[in-house]
């Protein structure tokens, strides 16, 4: 015999610890139960050929579920499967045309979030590692931000538009733009690279290993705490690349 699956929306989660809440109609009564979403539950479906994915619940995504009761007595969901959620598609459209949302900073424990101002959808905040995380004063501001990975919706998260760089890195971008020397100090030598760094941005850098820089290595040219002459080749809120000049 098989399972009777009902119907509803998840009104909240905590994808922390796995937990959400679902609202559902049986009886023409509207009814709340809870559910466990959390990743080895997920996995165990993905095993179970129930799911073929493992899903991040958002409020607002419609889900099918197995009312089932536990050892204490207590009913509850299961085998939650994301059906759709229409908040995300009229969003994830918006932003193939103009990607620009409002809405506010929020944090749970080590994390940040943005709620988008008019559905109240969670986005993880990716922050860059050249970024200062924002104060808990600025999480009642109104903020605008743009969606990444819009061919992915399972995978949107949030990038601010005005980003709060370290110092460093603002250095960084006007050496890169002048193409200027700049002193890196070594701190570490390994058979992969040569990790300095730069004297002024106090940003770490790692220069990969090929046959000239292993005989300057060898020649005791390039030592712990020696001082050499790079250029910064490439540089982005992520990733800084640099060379010998």
């Amino acid at each position: 015999m098989s399972e009777k699956y009902f119907r509803g929306k998840i009104t909240f989660v905590n994808n922390d610890n796995g937990k959400a809440s679902i609202e559902y109609v049986t009886g023409n009564k509207i009814k709340t139960i809870q559910a466990i979403v959390d990743d080895k539950h997920q996995d165990r479906m993905i095993a179970q050929r129930i799911i073929k994915k493992a899903h991040r619940f958002l409020v607002g995504d419609n889900v099918k579920f197995v009312i089932k009761k536990s050892s204490a007595n207590v009913f509850f969901a299961d085998h939650v499967v994301f059906e759709f959620n229409n908040a995300i598609d009229v969003l994830v459209d918006k932003a193939r045309v103009t990607n620009k949302f409002m809405g506010y900073i929020k944090q749970v424990d080590e994390k940040y979030f943005i709620k988008e101002i008019e559905s109240y959808l969670f986005f993880p905040l990716q922050l860059s590692k050249f970024e200062i995380p924002p104060v808990a004063t600025e999480t009642d501001k109104a903020v605008t931000f743009k969606l990444l990975n819009i061919e992915k919706p399972e995978k949107l998260k949030a990038e601010l538009y005005n980003h709060n760089y370290i110092p460093g890195f603002k250095v960084a971008v006007k050496q890169h733009k002048s193409g200027e020397a700049v002193d890196a100090v070594v701190t570490k030598i390994t058979p992969y690279g040569v990790f300095v760094l730069l004297a002024d941005s106090k940003l770490e850098a790692k220069l990969p290993v090929d046959e000239l820089l292993s005989e300057k290595i060898n020649k005791g040219e390039i030592g712990i705490d020696k001082t050499i002459a790079v250029k910064i080749k490439h540089l982005t809120n992520e990733r800084i690349v640099i060379e010998m000049i």
